[in-house]
């Protein structure tokens, strides 16, 4: 078997690095497709959950009651999960001095 030189393995070492780089680019692209698709249908899902429960308040309003419509099998729509106001962030106060003392250290030569 012939040697190869240092510039042939070096070239078949980057070609084998690529290969693998492009089997896990292909697997992250992949992932992104799939949440894109999850995210769309999640959006379908909102949307038909919304109008469903638009008609089923339109149905009691007509004169229907929660009994019959259950009867029929329609179900009553799920209220959507409250949601939770997120704390505000707390401000780190500064030392009265704190900003002087930076400003007067970058002023000095």
């Amino acid at each position: 078997m012939a040697e190869l030189s240092a510039k042939a393995v070096r070239g078949e070492t980057e070609k084998a690095a690529l290969q693998l780089l492009r089997e896990r680019a292909n697997l992250v692209g992949e992932a992104a497709t799939a949440r894109h698709e999850r995210d769309q249908l999640a959006g379908a899902l909102r949307d038909a959950n919304a109008r469903y429960a638009e008609r089923y308040t339109a149905a009691l309003q007509g004169g229907w009651t929660g009994e019959e419509l259950a009867k029929l099998g329609l179900d009553a729509p799920e209220s959507a999960p409250a949601r939770r106001r997120r704390a505000p962030q707390p401000v780190t106060p500064h030392t009265p001095g704190e900003q002087t003392a930076v400003a007067d250290e970058a002023a000095q030569p």
